[in-house]
């Protein structure tokens, strides 16, 4: 059979676009093959691996996955560039000894993403461009639900749609989401028979499809890799053999995506089998020479944490909570904000990325009375406020809308991204994340010891001596402790984007006056 490339895009590149007979670094290589043996259940029969010899003379071993019928497929997203290698072993005379090689060339693809070399709490592309982690919710966007208006079409208009306005990770799932019945798409659902593990590979192609277009699109993808509740969830698998083989099969086929696996959504309904999570998130760890990030994420409560698994060697993450922040409701007093601040602060003892990976959702109503109906949910005030607690604690967020984020099962509407009601929060994120993004933001560090606020609250990130930010809200300015040099400051509305350009500060203590008690932005720059 012939060698196939194809490249997977970031940004403006496309599938396809290497010459023939080659793949874009970061891009990836697929080749497909035939067993040759006749078996009732080739998933759980069979199995096939193959050998790559990388340009610099190490090696990779990556599974093969089965697809349907006789045909196996090897994907690879080459990190190097130059010729490579494969060979395949497996029990079945079809597979086994079956070579070949691509060729690896330059491209402006910036890979998946892993922590930042020389600052671990925060992100880069593969290629060393920095990140600021920039996440949307969006638990169903593998899935189909017709009542809800959700297929294809319209959950890669919300990829488009995210893509535009700036967002550069998804947060998704394979299927199960919070105890529903059904997580299929266009090919039927994921498993033919959980208990059997007979699996539905039309239901991996749809996924396939999607995911493509997800990177095509900039974004890379977080996959749950299957629920601790619902159905199916990892206890729809009966063994702890079946279980591992699944995660060997999904990383197989979505490792050369641009991607973070994580081991569970909600993995505290199966609290009392935290060592099976740890096998799984080591078995993906082993599985994967990609080294993709592996990340699991908590059940519900007001600050759920993931930092049981912190110093796992798999676990990539400080945390990925699941901790809310509802600022304007009778069940978030100061404390509660505090409180989740601190929470973000305190997993920064890992050494690892910190997100809130479910802080909140904006115009969750799910009784569309026009009110928000849960705690964690949001007006724009609100949410912009939720929205800049958590990087100034030093941590990242996954957002969420509540007509997006649960497929359209939180509305009496349809799943529906372009909502006008939308437009203002979205607009506020913007604003926050082109904020951060001027700056060298891996260089500044928590110092809520230097601000002073006259009510309400202020933080402080600083890289001491050189960049000071500073967010208040609820009072009328705050008080900053300088280093002894000279400094220019600037005010920024988050609401509109706009820079007023404040009197020249000198060293000790300096003002930062706010035109009212709404949420304010300070930039103090050495000069």
């Amino acid at each position: 059979m012939k060698d196939v490339a194809v490249g997977v895009a970031i940004g403006s590149m496309l599938a396809g676009v290497a010459c023939a007979g080659s793949v874009p670094r970061f891009g990836m290589f697929e080749k497909s093959f035939s067993h040759a043996g006749a078996y009732e259940n080739p998933y759980k029969e069979l199995t096939a691996t193959a050998t790559l010899g990388r340009p610099d003379g190490t090696k990779w071993e990556m599974p093969l996955f089965w697809d349907g019928q006789a045909v196996w497929r090897l994907r690879v997203s080459p990190d190097l560039t130059g010729e490579w290698s494969y060979r395949v072993r497996s029990a079945d005379a079809g597979l086994n000894g079956q070579s070949g090689s691509f060729r690896c060339v330059e491209s402006k693809l910036h890979g998946s993403i892993q922590p930042m070399k020389g600052h671990p709490l925060h992100f880069q592309y593969q290629d060393g461009a920095p990140l600021w982690f920039f996440g949307d919710k969006a638990w169903r966007v593998l899935q189909t639900d017709p009542t809800k208006k959700l297929d294809h079409k319209s959950a890669m208009h919300h990829v488009d749609a995210r893509a535009e306005q700036g967002f550069n990770y998804m947060h998704t799932e394979l299927a199960g989401t919070g105890g529903l019945a059904s997580g299929g798409n266009e090919g039927g659902e994921l498993f033919v028979d959980a208990g059997k593990e007979i699996i539905n590979p039309a239901f991996f192609q749809e996924v396939d499809s999607r995911l493509h277009h997800i990177n095509q699109k900039g974004l890379v993808f977080g996959m749950v890799v299957l629920y601790g509740m619902g159905d199916p969830h990892w206890g729809s698998l009966l063994s702890d053999e079946a279980r591992l083989r699944f995660a060997r099969y999904v990383v197989a086929r979505y490792a050369a995506f641009h991607m973070v696996f994580l081991v569970s959504g909600e993995w505290q309904y199966m609290a009392d089998k935290v060592d099976m999570f740890r096998a799984i998130g080591r078995e993906i760890r082993k599985t994967d020479p990609h080294g993709r990030m592996i990340g699991i994420h908590p059940g519900p409560g007001p600050y759920i944490s993931s930092q049981e698994f912190a110093d796992e060697d798999w676990m990539s993450f400080g945390e990925y909570a699941q901790a809310y922040f509802a600022p304007d409701k009778k069940e978030a007093t100061d404390a509660n904000r505090n409180d989740l601040r601190n929470f973000i602060m305190a997993a920064r003892k890992h050494n690892k990325p910190v997100v809130d990976a479910e802080y909140g959702y904006y115009l969750r109503d799910q009784d569309f009375d026009g009110i928000v109906d849960k705690p964690h949910s949001h007006t724009r005030d609100s949410f912009r406020r939720a929205s800049w607690v958590i990087p100034m604690g030093g941590g990242y967020f996954v957002t969420g809308f509540g007509t997006t984020y649960f497929g359209g099962r939180r509305e009496v509407g349809p799943f529906f991204v372009d909502d006008p009601r939308h437009k203002d929060a979205v607009a506020d994120l913007d604003r926050l994340h082109r904020f951060f993004t001027s700056l060298s933001w891996w260089l500044l560090e928590p110092h809520d010891d230097l601000v002073k606020a006259d009510g309400g609250y202020a933080y402080c990130l600083a890289e001491a001596g050189k960049t000071y930010v500073i967010y208040v809200a609820g009072s009328k300015g705050a008080d900053l402790k300088l280093a002894d040099k000279k400094y220019a400051a600037s005010r920024h509305d988050p609401r509109t984007g706009q820079s007023t350009a404040l009197a020249d500060a000198a060293g000790g203590s300096v003002r930062l006056e706010a035109p009212d008690t709404q949420d304010w932005v300070f930039l103090v720059k050495a000069k």
